[in-house]
C-alpha cells in the first residue's frame, strides 16, 4: 500500500525523500478495518522486532567496535510532525533510512548527547559527556554515517519477518524536513537509550503513520463480523439487514487555499496546486459527521482510504 503523490517534474532533483512516486502496479490492496496504527497492540510485532534490534545493537557495538554500552527501548509514541519539527535543529544529526522493496522511508534522530561521545570513543578519547551543540565536522560525518550502517543491519536482521532491505539514506537539515513534513502529520517515534561508561544519550527511529502499512501486514487480521457484534434486544433479522446498509461517505481535504485567478483560469486537465502537504490528513466524514483522519489510497481499481486516527466528538462539525 502506497499514499497518492505528486508527480516529478523534469527539473526536480533525483533525490529520495519521505514522499516517493511509486508505479501503479507496486500498489497493492490492504485492509482499512483499523484505525491508529497503536491501538490493540497493532505494533506489537515491530514493538518486539524494536527489542530484539536494541539487543543486537548492544552486542555488536561491544564485539565489532569494542564499545561497553547498552542500548534499550525506552518508549514508543505517536506525534504531530510539529513537535518532531521544533525539536529538530540544524546542530541534530537526522538520516534518512531506505526501506525497500516498499518504497518507504524513516528517518534516524541521533542526539548530541550521543553522537559526540561515541564519535570520541572511536576516535581513541574517553567518550566523556558534552554539551556540544555545533554542526558535526566531516570527519564525525564520515563516522557517524558508518554507525548508521551498523544501525541498519541490524534493523534488517531484527525486521526480518517483515522482508525489508534498509539502507542508509541523506543527512536531512531543518530546512528539508519543513519540505518533507506538514505540522499536522502523524509520526511514529521509537525512543532509544544508549548507556556508556563516561555518558549516555539516545536516539530516535521516526516513521510517518502514512508508512507505516509496512510494519502492519502481519498484525492485521481480519476480524469475523459476528465478533463486531454485541449482545443486545434488537431483532437479529433488523441487525442483519442493518449491517447490510450503505451509508455516504465524505473525505474532505481541509485548508488548501487558491487565488481567485487560478480558479478564474480554471479549464479541463489543467492542475490546481493547493498549497497542502500530499502526507496531510483527509477528514472522513460518515452520515455528515467528521469521524476519522485518513490517507487517501487506491485499492485495485477503486479509490480508498487509510484510516489514520479517529476524531473526536470535539472534532466534529470541523470546517
Amino acid at each position: 500500500m502506497e499514499t497518492l503523490t505528486q508527480p516529478e517534474t523534469a527539473s526536480a532533483p533525483q533525490s529520495r525523500s519521505a514522499i516517493r512516486t511509486v508505479a501503479p502496479e507496486q500498489v497493492k490492496p490492504c485492509t482499512f478495518g483499523a484505525t491508529n496504527p497503536l491501538e490493540s497492540g497493532r505494533l506489537a510485532p515491530l514493538l518486539s522486532a524494536n527489542e530484539a534490534f536494541a539487543r543486537r545493537l548492544t552486542q555488536v557495538l561491544s564485539s565489532r567496535l569494542g564499545l561497553s554500552c547498552e542500548v534499550g527501548l525506552q518508549s514508543s509514541d505517536q506525534i504531530p510532525a510539529r513537535t518532531f519539527l521544533q525539536k529538530a535543529g540544524d546542530s541534530a544529526y537526522i538520516i534518512s533510512l531506505y526501506l525497500e522493496p516498499q518504497h518507504e522511508v524513516a528517518l534516524l534522530y541521533i542526539d548530541a548527547t550521543l553522537l559526540f561521545p561515541l564519535v570520541d570513543l572511536l576516535l581513541g578519547g574517553k567518550g566523556q559527556s558534552s554539551e556540544i551543540t555545533r554542526e558535526v565536522t566531516d570527519i564525525e560525518d564520515h563516522i557517524a554515517k558508518d554507525l548508521v550502517k551498523i544501525f541498519c543491519q541490524e534493523f534488517k536482521e531484527a525486521w526480518r519477518t517483515f522482508h525489508l532491505e534498509v539502507s542508509v539514506g541523506a543527512k536531512q537539515s531543518s530546512a528539508e524536513l519543513q519540505r518533507m513534513f506538514a505540522p499536522a502529520d502523524k509520526i511514529l517515534m521509537f525512543n532509544f537509550t544508549v548507556n556508556l561508561p563516561e555518558a549516555g544519550g539516545g536516539f530516535q527511529l521516526l516513521l510517518p503513520v502514512a508508512s507505516s502499512s509496512v510494519f502492519l501486514h502481519t498484525a492485521t487480521e481480519e476480524v469475523p463480523t459476528q465478533k463486531l457484534a454485541t449482545k443486545s434486544a434488537m431483532n437479529t433479522g433488523f441487525a442483519e439487514k442493518l449491517l447490510e446498509s450503505h451509508f455516504n461517505l465524505d473525505l474532505t481535504l481541509l485548508g488548501g487555499k487558491v487565488q481567485a485567478n487560478h480558479l478564474l483560469n480554471l479549464t479541463v486537465g489543467k492542475i490546481l496546486t493547493l498549497g497542502i502537504s500530499v502526507r496531510t490528513p483527509v477528514v472522513l466524514k460518515i452520515g455528515e459527521r467528521d469521524a476519522f483522519e485518513a490517507v487517501p489510497v487506491r485499492s485495485g481499481h477503486h479509490r480508498a482510504a487509510q484510516l489514520i486516527d479517529r476524531l473526536g466528538q470535539s472534532s466534529t462539525g470541523k470546517s
